[in-house]
């Protein structure tokens, strides 16, 4: 008799995996999402158990989890410009719902904040869904076509190889050892710092070729999923018209984050940038504008230092416009949760 094999926990754990939807990649609802969304799904479906065990269902029986930024960028390993992103597709699509949880104020005057609800939305599934699904799993290759059915034949060289058409011939590799050295002969007549200057020439064009290059590309390359930023196509146009280096568009783009960054910390508060929308903020235009400023004075004052310029007056408008919003939407969600008072009189009775 065989020996009895146990499951080790390594093994166990070896075979969990996270069930990715086949609806999400077939149906015409969901395949444009982007792949990272399609897997936040996923590792969110896998959440439900968890909620259960925490008791995380509300009064209509409905599963929700409760995490903080932090700890959703830790669970899908993404940083927060890209969990904004992701938020905001999956809403798109109905398959996230987010609920603010009111702020409870302390004995002690103080208001504490909680993370909101997060609600993961069923997947819609069609006929057609099925339909397709059931084609595809039917379909067989056919074996009377020919096409993959392996050749009986042995492969054949090809005509141009067997007339000896692509090898080089002797004398042809000849001539091309002549022309090599004749090159390599050519060089003897340059002296060492006409050749070290060609060089530095060559290595300068080449350089700024290369930094145009990067230059041209530069709103296509801050786009990409894997560059966390949240400036908007429009600003990013705008810094690079206003650029002359790669480098110093760069530059510009740090020198914001660094500016909402000092912002969040003396307002001790965060900013999501893509929900500034929701506090009735037109932020793509008001950051553009903001910036705009900045260049205008350089071209019309003297300014020693533009980065130092664009890092105050976009900390300012973080401050005054941003941060001014979303206080001020939260103190008004906060006073409509507050309890109704009856001020009208009552009668006494004697």
């Amino acid at each position: 008799m065989q020996e009895f094999n146990f499951i080790t926990a390594q093994e166990t754990y070896r075979a969990l995996y996270y069930q990715l939807p086949k609806v999400l990649f077939t149906s015409p609802l969901y395949k444009d999402m982007s792949n990272d969304s399609k897997i936040a799904y996923a590792m969110l479906q896998d959440r439900c158990e968890a909620s259960i065990e925490n008791n995380w269902i509300d009064e209509q029986n409905r599963i929700f989890f409760i995490f903080t930024r932090a700890e959703l960028m830790d669970i899908l390993g993404c940083k927060e410009n890209k969990i904004s992103k992701i938020k905001k597709e999956l809403k798109s699509k109905n398959l996230l719902f987010e609920q603010r949880t009111p702020p409870k104020k302390l004995p002690n005057g103080e208001w504490l904040n909680f993370p909101n609800r997060l609600y993961l939305g069923k997947l819609e599934v069609t006929a057609e869904d099925v339909f397709v699904h059931t084609k595809d799993k039917a379909k067989e290759p056919n074996s009377e076509s020919g096409k993959n059915k392996p050749s009986k034949e042995p492969l054949k060289q090809k005509d141009s190889y067997g007339r000896g058409k692509n090898p080089l011939s002797n004398k042809k590799a000849s001539n091309q050892f002549s022309f090599e050295s004749g090159k390599k002969g050519d060089n003897l007549f340059y002296s060492s710092s006409t050749l070290d200057t060609n060089r530095h020439n060559i290595d300068t064009e080449t350089d700024q070729l290369q930094n145009q290059v990067l230059l041209d590309n530069f709103v296509e390359i801050m786009k990409e999923d894997s560059i966390n930023t949240f400036l908007p196509e429009k600003v990013l146009s705008l810094i690079k018209t206003f650029s002359n280096t790669y480098e110093e568009a760069q530059q510009t783009v740090t020198t914001i984050h660094n500016a909402k960054h000092k912002a969040e910390g003396l307002e001790k508060t965060v900013v999501v940038y893509e929900e500034l929308e929701s506090y009735g903020i037109d932020a793509d235009k008001g950051l553009y504008m903001t910036l705009l400023k900045a260049y205008q004075k350089q071209k019309t004052e003297k300014v020693n230092n533009l980065q130092n310029l664009i890092f105050v007056y976009v900390k300012n408008w973080f401050i005054e416009k941003a941060i001014a919003a979303k206080l001020a939407n939260e103190q008004k969600e906060t006073f409509n949760e507050l309890p109704t008072v009856n001020t009208e009189g009552s009668v006494a009775k004697f």
